[in-house]
């Protein structure tokens, strides 16, 4: 919830930075890159571990993906508001 709350406060700032200069285009680029970046971080968390072989147990394996999952859930997390605002601002420019 946490990170939903980021993702949610880096998209209302770009829709009030674009009010702000009345350039709507901003929303776009700030919530479209926010959400690349996040989505980016989320896939390279989730491809990226610790060295096999220093995992002995099963248990190490587990925890390990499991944290790396959440790393992705939470990127995910960030990313949603985002891809809205982007999607809400390109609809409402067209």
């Amino acid at each position: 919830m946490k990170y939903f709350l980021i993702g949610t406060i880096i998209a209302l700032i770009g829709v009030l930075v674009a009010y702000l200069t009345t350039d709507w285009s901003l929303v776009s680029i700030i919530s479209g890159l926010t959400a690349g970046i996040a989505l980016i971080w989320g896939v390279l968390a989730l491809g990226t571990g610790k060295n096999k072989s220093t995992r002995t147990t099963s248990s190490e394996k587990r925890r390990e993906k499991q944290q790396r999952v959440t790393k992705m859930k939470n990127a995910v997390m960030i990313a949603v508001p985002n891809i809205i605002a982007v999607i809400v601002n390109l609809t409402m420019i067209s």
